[in-house]
């Protein structure tokens, strides 16, 4: 993403597939959060969608053309519903739901209506910027934390002593907690040079 913006692209999609930690790991990467969902696929209200649909600024159902026209219809209209009992986001914006149809494009001029009046008011508001500011933040400490497991896990020792740790814990010797502690404390000991 930050390539793509060097270069210049001033509109990026990011696509993800399933439904999961990917979702929330994008949401922290970008400005605006269509989720696409279809009507009678039995997930549009149930706990697995309900997670990603709390990070939805558009809730999109696709493929409201031919016979599906109908339930799509209900399905935008009970998702409508459903997005006024989650939690507001900090932008101001308010979530929508819309049918959609990228066969015969209905609805699609309306999603990218709702992407240019979102940046618009996210501007306007201060919260493009502060939300910006707080990505890259949370992509220093990720990028920290990433880089201090892969040191943690490269050094010889603590990978000899991890495999008995785990051992211990998995055989309830010893709790998770205090096999991580001894470890963390092992590694300190060996970065400063004490013994351990």
């Amino acid at each position: 993403m930050l390539l793509c913006e060097a270069a210049g692209y001033s509109s990026i999609v990011v696509e993800t597939v399933g439904v999961g930690q990917s979702e929330t790991a994008v949401h922290n990467m970008v400005d605006f959060f269509l989720l696409v969902t279809l009507a009678g696929a039995g997930d549009e209200l149930q706990g697995i969608k309900r997670g990603v649909m709390e990070l939805a600024d558009v809730v999109a159902i696709n493929k409201a053309d031919g016979e599906n026209i109908a339930a799509a219809d209900r399905a935008a209209a009970e998702a409508k519903n459903a997005l006024h009992f989650l939690p507001g986001s900090g932008s101001g914006w308010t979530p929508r739901a819309i049918a959609c149809s990228a066969l015969t494009g209905r609805g699609i001029a309306e999603i990218w209506n709702c992407v240019l009046e979102h940046a618009a008011m996210t501007h306007a508001n201060g919260w493009f910027d502060q939300n910006r500011r707080e990505q890259r933040r949370r992509w220093m400490h990720e990028t920290l934390e990433l880089g201090l497991r892969q040191f943690f896990s490269a050094h010889p020792l603590i990978r000899m002593r991890m495999e008995t740790f785990e051992r211990e814990v998995l055989d309830g010797h010893t709790t998770p907690f205090r096999a991580a502690r001894t470890l963390l404390e092992m590694y300190s000991n060996l970065e400063s040079g004490r013994t351990p």
